[in-house]
């Protein structure tokens, strides 16, 4: 035994025993309670939200923190304490507005064990309250840098993307907002619509950049796009065809005048390239009268292309002095086409037919002159009976006139 408590282990072992033993009579009989400090509790303003939001106020300074509690209580149920037990706030009595307060800070127990709240290290907390409210600012650009548009280009009002931007903050730190700017630099020549992309910059009412903290404001857009639209121009001319021109007759022989002869347009460079004219439509010949010399058209632009500094409509007045019209009551009724199986033959003998030309044209032209020609190509026939077909007037002759109106015959189907 004398060789077993001479070794320096033991003895150890034993001593931390003993003094460990001591220590629990101590604490449990001779000293049963205590104090300590719980670290890291979190204070919360937005315990109390409901004073906050009667006075529409919201921490932007300050809101959070930690502090450390000193409690006291039983040795053996302090020991078990931990920041999750205990709630920090502070006193929002003396808030009455937006600004920076200091404010006390009262700490009560969140759990039923049983402990007492002795003191709050800090005992206070500074905090900065202000409304948080939206701010609807309109988008301009600014641009650094020179840039060029050839002549045979054309540069269209220079716009934004988006067009307003929204901040969010403190309001008293909005009110020093005044604008935002989206900056982009261009240099050299440029031949198609730029979209130019740039950060979005606060600014005061001069136009100075502002200093903010970007976690207090935000903005819905912080970068945005500058566009200047570049487009390609050319001069098209005007053109129009004719619709139900007469066998014989020349088109070409009837003199029109144009309000305008062509048309200024612009678009994007390979859109622009791909026309060469602009085609106004179809003049029916037979509404070309004296009481109508003029035919006036919409001009419709293919998609991508507009007019530059131009009314979208034209009008052809066609040159009808020295014509004259006159009706004649032409015998030529022509049934061609009929199908072989069937006997057709024309109800009437004769056409009272209108036409217009020069006035020594139509003093020329007598009846036998006309021919009223019916194309049964144009019309199924299947069964016996009378059908109303249209009829092409034409003189063979090639003189310059032409039928004004529309025409139909009266014919008979039977079978052969």
């Amino acid at each position: 035994m004398n060789g077993f408590f001479k070794d320096k282990r033991v003895l150890f072992i034993i001593s931390l025993a003993i003094s460990f033993v001591l220590w629990l009579v101590v604490s449990l009989v001779l000293r049963p309670t205590g104090e300590v400090v719980v670290p890291g509790v979190g204070v919360n303003v937005n315990v109390q939200s409901g004073i906050l939001a009667e006075l529409g106020l919201s921490a932007i300074e300050g809101g959070e923190t930690t502090v450390n509690v000193t409690i006291s209580g039983s040795r053996s149920v302090i020991g078990g304490i931990s920041a999750e037990d205990i709630s920090v706030s502070p006193s929002l009595s003396g808030v009455s507005g937006a600004g920076e307060y200091t404010l006390d800070l009262r700490a009560v127990k969140n759990s039923s064990k049983d402990f007492e709240i002795v003191s709050i290290n800090p005992s206070a907390m500074n905090v900065k309250f202000d409304k948080y409210v939206d701010k609807t600012l309109e988008l301009e650009y600014r641009i650094i840098g020179d840039y060029n548009i050839p002549d045979e280009f054309i540069q269209e009002e220079i716009y934004t993307d988006p067009k307003q931007i929204v901040i969010t903050g403190p309001e008293k730190d909005l009110e020093k907002i005044e604008g935002a700017v989206v900056e982009v630099v261009l240099s050299g020549d440029y031949e198609e619509t730029i979209a130019a992309v740039g950060e979005v910059v606060l600014v005061d009412k001069d136009g100075n950049p502002v200093i903010y903290n970007e976690k207090e404001i935000t903005m819905d857009f912080e970068v945005a796009t500058v566009y200047i639209p570049v487009h390609k121009t050319a001069e098209y001319p005007l053109v129009f065809d004719y619709t139900n021109v007469p066998k014989y007759f020349n088109a070409e022989n009837i003199n029109y005048s144009l309000s305008a002869v062509d048309v200024l347009v612009e678009g994007e460079d390979y859109l622009v390239d791909r026309f060469r004219e602009i085609f106004l439509g179809y003049v029916d010949m037979r509404n070309i009268t004296l009481e109508n010399p003029s035919v006036s058209f919409a001009i419709n632009l293919p998609e991508g292309l507009t007019l530059r500094d131009f009314e979208d409509e034209v009008t052809i007045d066609f040159d009808l002095e020295g014509y004259v019209e006159s009706t004649f009551n032409a015998t030529q009724i022509n049934i061609i086409n009929a199908p072989k199986e069937y006997k057709v033959t024309a109800n009437t003998s004769k056409v009272a037919v209108t036409l217009i030309g020069p006035e020594e044209v139509i003093n020329a032209i007598s009846a036998k002159d006309i021919v009223v020609e019916v194309d049964l190509s144009t019309r199924e026939i299947t069964q016996t009976g009378q059908y109303r077909i249209q009829a092409e007037v034409f003189l063979p002759g090639g003189q310059n006139a032409w039928a004004i109106g529309t025409y139909a015959i009266t014919i008979t189907v039977k079978e052969q």
